[in-house]
């Protein structure tokens, strides 16, 4: 099969992380089978803001800047960018910017590797609709994996009616996938057709438990976010602010980066808690994957999760987690393997922290490695999608 990817997020220049899990789930599809072809097309969206000058001349700058490549990645993987330069709608430069590089991608992906059997694009919304702009050209099938959340966002819904731009896309796949039941049921609510839950992947070889021995010091919890209001840091530092007074035997990273750094920064200082949180900005794949093995406990309190794979590369390390039942931890989180508790509530994150201070260890780390291993591993979750692409293959 020779298999176009259309990620809505990406790797890249505008961010190294922004659909980092896309990137990672297309490289071990190739890696576990080697048989296939795939190719990603991607673009870097440079929107021109009409509201600030500022922005639109810094955008601008930096499409022009941006150079268009093709990239081999392995026999089997190839990768062609190319900057596209968007406005706002109401002037209809939103999305046909965004088709068109997509348009070029699939022709020179058709001229190296033939065929086009099949797109697999990422969010409804630019690459599933680019997608189903080539399924009406080239007649080419897609599968649409559905990961906004919330679903949709704010500016897709007027007065209460779903946009086109969201309904058509997922109207017209072939399949649609979602990562969670809680994201397939958000999906359906509006009328949309049933989709077929397939959870997002974490490599196992590259998170994967270490043999230690048990700190004799603090616990050590973790949390590794992106650092906004959505990922429940003003819960976060408010939780460790009150457990930290009453638990002297738990101490905190904090890794990660985003809007809400210099609250976190001012947070700590005033509250003089710079001996009880580590604050890591921006660290890189490598330090991620090394931080993880280094911690006793995962904790995020998000608010929304149509996933929640952050939660999922913990487990891959052997950890347990302290998860808020925010839409797609429900799926995985279990009595073996943490605690899911209720969004937003302090009490209950402080609850949860002093718990694992005294039980963590009482986690079987294999145990949650096996569970991690059947369910979300790249061999169980590539091998479900290749299924899911020949079944596509079969109906067409």
């Amino acid at each position: 099969m020779n298999i176009l990817v259309i990620p809505s997020w990406y790797p890249g220049e505008q961010g190294q992380f922004d659909g980092i899990f896309i990137r990672e789930q297309t490289e071990a599809l190739a890696d576990n089978f080697p048989q296939h072809n795939f190719m990603v097309s991607h673009c870097g969206n440079y929107y021109l803001s009409i509201s600030s000058f500022r922005k639109l001349i810094k955008s601008f700058r930096e499409f022009l800047k941006s150079k268009s490549y093709i990239r081999e990645h392995k026999p089997n993987l190839t990768e062609y960018y190319e900057p596209a330069v968007t406005w706002t709608d109401k002037l209809g430069g939103e999305i046909k910017n965004i088709c068109k590089v997509h348009t070029e991608n699939y022709l020179k992906a058709k001229n190296k590797y033939g065929k086009i059997d099949l797109v697999h694009a990422h969010v409804s919304y630019p690459a599933g609709y680019a997608a189903m702009k080539l399924k009406e050209k080239f007649r080419v099938p897609y599968m649409l994996t559905e990961h906004m959340a919330p679903f949709p966002f704010e500016r897709f819904v007027l007065n209460g009616k779903l946009s086109g731009k969201i309904s058509e896309p997922v109207l017209s796949a072939d399949i649609v996938t979602a990562p969670s039941r809680y994201q397939s049921e958000q999906i359906e609510s509006f009328g949309l057709q049933k989709s077929v839950v397939v959870p997002n992947m974490v490599n196992e070889n590259l998170f994967y438990p270490v043999i230690r021995e048990r700190n004799k010091g603090r616990v050590r919890f973790l949390t590794l976010t992106t650092f906004t209001e959505r990922k429940g840091i003003y819960e976060l530092m408010e939780s460790i602010l009150k457990v930290s007074k009453v638990n002297t035997d738990c101490e905190f990273m904090i890794a990660g980066t985003g809007e809400l750094e210099n609250y976190i920064r001012e947070f700590i200082i005033k509250n003089n808690l710079t001996g009880r949180i580590i604050l890591s900005v921006n660290p890189d794949r490598d330090e991620v994957m090394k931080i993880f093995r280094q911690y006793d406990v995962f904790l995020l309190p998000s608010r929304l999760e149509s996933f929640g794979i952050v939660y999922v590369e913990a487990l891959a390390c052997g950890m347990p987690v302290i998860a808020t039942d925010c839409g797609g931890p429900k799926d995985f989180v279990n009595k073996d393997n943490g605690l899911l508790i209720e969004v937003g509530n302090i009490d209950q994150i402080c609850d949860a922290v002093n718990f694992m201070t005294m039980n963590f260890y009482k986690y079987d780390s294999q145990k949650i490695r096996e569970h991690f291993m059947n369910n979300f591993s790249a061999k169980t979750v590539c091998s479900l999608i290749i299924t899911l692409y020949e079944r596509i293959l079969k109906q067409n």
